[in-house]
């Protein structure tokens, strides 16, 4: 019978609420009340009191597993607003980082004196050239519009404009040892789109395109051609002026050596878009087509944040190639050196 009992036993539940409820019952049956031997004789065994359960809790619950139904309901809305603000501070760019002897400014213009030599030959020995220095001025504006902007690759887009202009004479020396001659002046202009890439924080790339005009004009009032104007002595200056547009492309270099003193190298080519003709001109005898280059090597030192102090060594020559028959010329060079310097004012 043990035996059969202990297989038959009924097994331990793990639960603790299991094992309470049944040793509340023992205590109730052991109560002077019970009934001896668990039977109904006797006094009436007192009632387990029923359990009541909270109806704010049930309530709760109620209205946890309604608002989560709710919540299954409603559409999910995600925040993005600090996603957003970090984006925005990733698109935003720092200040270009150029030290400031070479970074582009909003505005700059520079004014000084220029001493221009020129040097002006035909490829025949017998014909007048025209040799010597002249001196005038030049100016150049330079403006970058969008570099105060915190961001854009359109920051280091710019233009820039130049003149220069010199004044003198052009004289040749009489039989008798005197000497006969008339006022010269030479000039050139243009202006030009320009680009910077920096490289670091020493050094700005700059390339450009643009449009200028190169000039000489001798003050003769009776026009000779050219091929009259003997070189031989006793002949009066009667070369012939010189006016051609061209187009350019340069290449800007700005090198930072500290951050109040910087090198510069400019150089580019010229295409001729023709050469003016005229009475006075060197195509009076026949049309002649230009082409040219120039190197400017300068350097600049900042005395305060809006003020420097520039010097620049010019280099350019132009090459004219005449297209005529019967002519003792067939080509002519023109070539331009010297000094110019000035200050530049500018925008902090």
């Amino acid at each position: 019978m043990k035996l059969a009992a202990g297989l038959w036993a009924p097994k331990k539940t793990s639960k603790p609420k299991a094992r309470d409820d049944d040793a509340r019952e023992e205590e109730l049956l052991k109560s002077p009340g019970a009934p001896a031997g668990g039977g109904n004789a006797g006094a009436t065994p007192k009632r387990r009191r029923p359990i009541k359960m909270d109806e704010s809790a049930e309530e709760s619950e109620d209205d946890s597993e309604e608002g989560d139904d709710e919540d299954e309901d409603r559409p999910k809305v995600t925040k993005r607003r600090k996603r957003v603000v970090e984006e925005e501070e990733a698109d935003v760019e720092e200040p270009i980082a150029l030290q400031p002897s070479v970074i582009p400014r909003l505005v700059s213009f520079e004014l000084g004196p220029a001493m221009i030599r020129r040097s002006f030959a035909y490829d025949t020995a017998t014909l007048q050239g025209d040799k010597g220095f002249r001196l005038g001025y030049q100016l150049a504006v330079e403006a970058y519009p969008f570099v105060s902007q915190m961001s854009g690759a359109h920051r280091t887009l710019g233009i820039g404009a130049y003149y220069e202009k010199q004044y003198g004479d052009a004289t040749s020396t009489m039989p008798d040892g005197s000497f006969s001659g008339y006022g010269f002046n030479q000039s050139r202009w243009g202006f030009d789109a320009r680009y910077g890439f920096p490289i670091g924080q020493w050094f700005l790339l700059m390339p450009a395109l643009g449009y200028g005009r190169m000039g000489a004009d001798l003050q003769r009032n009776a026009a000779v051609a050219p091929g009259n104007c003997m070189s031989a002595g006793g002949m009066p200056p009667c070369f012939g002026d010189v006016s051609a547009p061209y187009i350019s492309a340069d290449i800007h270099m700005r090198l930072g050596v500290t951050p109040q003193f910087a090198l510069s190298l400019v150089g580019g080519y010229m295409l001729g878009l023709g050469v003016t003709r005229g009475d006075h001109q060197i195509t009076a005898e026949a049309p002649a087509t230009m082409r040219g280059f120039h190197v400017e090597a300068g350097a600049m030192f900042l005395i305060k944040d809006w003020l420097a102090v520039q010097a620049m060594i010019p280099f350019r020559r132009y090459s004219f190639a005449f297209d005529g028959m019967g002519l003792t010329y067939k080509s002519a060079a023109d070539t331009y050196y010297g000094v110019m310097g000035g200050l530049a004012v500018f925008t902090k």
